[in-house]
């Protein structure tokens, strides 16, 4: 019995460290990302949003993927199609969602589990929505 509850605390402990080690996720803020773009360094955007969003706002050069909301294996396929260009090379990697919130943890969880290094990869903090200079920004929705 004392056996059994070792191990199942064990287990439980194992679990837990697993789960905080897979929710830590790096960001970037808009002035960091900005100095990116400004200084033309190499960079993949892995843009998530969805097909109407993206061709409404979105940064020149970036990958659509269309992932939005990265939860089924749908999206998740979607994503898996950038994942071979991102293997490359060693540039980092920014992942644009509509917020830089769950959608675009999920998409950094899935990366990583690609064998995408954890030290490439960011989030752009409060995502396209919260991008403080949309001047910049692509429209080729033809609206």
């Amino acid at each position: 019995m004392k056996k059994n509850i070792l191990n199942v605390s064990v287990f439980l402990l194992f679990t837990a460290v697993v789960a905080q080690a897979s929710s830590v996720v790096n960001y970037i803020d808009s002035a960091g990302f900005w100095k990116y773009l400004k200084e033309k360094k190499a960079v993949y955007m892995v843009d998530i949003q969805k097909n109407n969003d993206y061709l409404r706002h979105h940064f020149y050069g970036a990958l659509p993927t269309n992932a939005y909301p990265v939860r089924s294996g749908h999206d998740k396929a979607r994503l898996a199609s950038v994942v071979a260009e991102l293997k490359k090379t060693d540039d980092p990697v920014v992942i644009i969602g509509p917020r830089g919130s769950h959608a675009s943890k999920r998409a950094y969880s899935f990366l990583l589990q690609q064998g995408i290094d954890s030290r490439r990869l960011a989030v752009l903090r409060k995502g396209i929505r919260g991008w403080p200079r949309p001047e910049i920004l692509l429209n080729t929705y033809g609206q």
